[in-house]
């Protein structure tokens, strides 16, 4: 069973967003914290304009039903970022894949001029701090196999490709501005071990 407090993982999340951030590195100034009901007019309004307010609600009814914990990235009181960590793994594809689900790290967005700044780290390193906290042994992620941007951090927080096909996600997203688009991407799945043991695993007992 790992014993690794909270506070020492707190640690960690400021050392790994701060070595991560790109240049003018602003991961100081991010607080990140599960989405309030108070606050969805504001993220619905000044962050993702491809997520709309029903996106929003939808996502915190399913962490109020414990399924799920929806992170918003704040720079004085402004959103600037999000990210969803589901606890019991991917819902769809590559779900089929994988034989031991985990916490699975879902939709994570940086606003465009925020990127490589150390916002995306510092939301990752959260989502570690809980999936620790939790007794998690590792959490996932899928990514775009083109997304070289994207794998180059996650490898660097030590995510690794995991031994899944390559597989296709594609979906509608609802805009802000009541648009639907269709998005397809091409991914792969890479896995973080967080058992300081060497023995991976979904869940302590």
């Amino acid at each position: 069973m790992i014993r690794a407090s909270t506070r020492v993982i707190g640690r960690l999340v400021d050392k790994v967003a701060s070595n991560l951030g790109g240049a003018e590195d602003v991961s100081h100034l991010v607080d990140v914290r599960p989405l309030l009901n108070s606050e969805i007019d504001v993220v619905s309004s000044r962050l993702n304009p491809a997520r709309n307010a029903a996106t929003h609600e939808s996502r915190l009814k399913l962490q109020n039903d414990g399924m799920l914990v929806y992170l918003i990235a704040w720079i004085d009181e402004m959103p600037v970022g999000h990210g969803m960590l589901l606890w019991d793994g991917p819902t769809g594809t590559p779900k089929q894949h994988i034989e031991t689900p985990c916490p699975y790290v879902e939709d994570l967005w940086v606003r465009g001029d925020l990127r490589s700044r150390g916002v995306g780290a510092r939301i990752l390193a959260e989502m570690t701090m809980l999936a620790v906290s939790h007794g998690y042994r590792s959490v996932s992620l899928s990514v775009g196999v083109e997304n070289q941007r994207a794998i180059s951090l996650y490898e660097r927080m030590g995510f690794e490709r995991a031994r899944v096909p390559n597989f296709t996600l594609s979906g509608m997203v609802a805009m802000a501005s009541g648009e639907t688009q269709f998005w397809s991407e091409r991914c792969q799945y890479m896995l973080k071990s967080l058992d300081f043991g060497g023995n991976k695993g979904s869940r302590n007992v």
